[in-house]
């Protein structure tokens, strides 16, 4: 767990499981857009915005979006352009 773009970001990466190989921070609208690169090849994308947690001080990052599987990090990052 560490602080990205003034929000707590909980790794969801799992050894020998997934490896984040996108990260962007849109600062005009407040949202992180990670991919992941999974071990069979394929990549999850997700989109981030900012929510209150009681437990925190400040914001976590949580995807605003449904677990997808894509095959080519070009169509996972043409998947999260309809979130901007």
């Amino acid at each position: 767990m560490i602080e990205k773009y003034g929000a707590i970001w909980i790794k969801t990466e799992q050894k020998n499981s997934t490896r984040i190989v996108f990260e962007e921070y849109l600062p005009n609208i407040d949202k992180l857009q990670i991919i992941y690169e999974r071990v069979d090849g394929n990549y999850q994308p997700y989109s981030c915005v900012k929510n209150k947690d009681p437990q925190w001080c400040l914001p976590i990052w949580i995807p605003e979006n449904s677990k997808v599987i894509l095959s080519t990090i070009e169509s996972a990052k043409k998947y999260l352009i309809s979130f901007v």
